[in-house]
């Protein structure tokens, strides 16, 4: 196998273990366990670590390698606004712009979503919330939106896994998006925008609300302090 595929291969599955959460923030990622828990050479993982850093999900100090980057509060509350302006954006645009096909694939998804609840499967009914985000900046059209709000979004996945496992918000939020959806469709530009800015303020608002809650488990769970993540096993 060609190196630079080994490289996309591991910087795909770091990638997908940072935002699943099974790397949490501020572990220490050891080049060599990783090239032994992926089968490969220590380089493409080092080369996969360098292109998450450009991506600001690692970060690298001298002489103590890479991490998995950690946020403290503030940053935070300040890529959910920089997230909530995107997505605003993003939900006009698809409004005007979205096709049939991803009407379907949208639709589609939604059915899937509840499918997930009922079963309370979270993990899996996480999958398809993402997805419908993504979907809506595809719709948008617009190159560079789609291209700033994946960066944003995928910075963010892994707070949202957590926040959506420890509580009981999916319910809600899949109507949010059913509302999203049912705008988009009527290719209606302002319902669309108003019903992605409640969603976002009310996703804001009780994220936010529990990272400064010391008593709830996803201040503890996110614990911004590095020091206090182990390093990877």
């Amino acid at each position: 196998m060609p190196k630079e595929s080994l490289t996309d291969r591991a910087y795909s599955q770091i990638k997908a273990w940072i935002i699943g959460f099974q790397l949490k923030p501020g572990s220490h990622l050891s080049i060599q366990e990783l090239a032994e828990a992926l089968g490969i050479s220590r380089t493409p993982i080092r080369e996969a670590l360098s292109r998450l850093e450009q991506e600001h999900l690692v970060a690298r100090a001298p002489m103590k390698g890479f991490t998995v980057k950690a946020l403290d509060l503030e940053q935070v509350e300040d890529l959910f606004e920089v997230r909530t302006t995107i997505e605003l954006l993003a939900v006009r645009q698809a409004a005007r712009r979205i096709t049939a096909e991803t009407r379907d694939q949208l639709a589609k998804s939604l059915e899937s979503t509840i499918v997930w609840i009922e079963k309370k499967a979270k993990s899996h009914s996480l999958k398809f919330e993402q997805n419908f985000h993504m979907k809506i900046l595809e719709a948008s059209a617009n190159v560079s939106l789609i291209e700033i709000g994946r960066g944003i979004l995928e910075r963010i996945w892994a707070i949202q896994h957590m926040n959506i496992v420890t509580s009981d918000a999916l319910a809600e939020a899949h109507q949010q998006h059913t509302e999203i959806f049912q705008a988009l469709a009527d290719g209606s530009p302002e319902r669309a925008e108003q019903a992605m800015r409640r969603h976002m303020k009310h996703t804001t608002r009780e994220l936010i609300g529990r990272l400064r809650d010391r008593n709830d488990v996803l201040h503890n769970v996110m614990a911004f302090d590095p020091k206090k993540w182990p390093r990877v096993q």
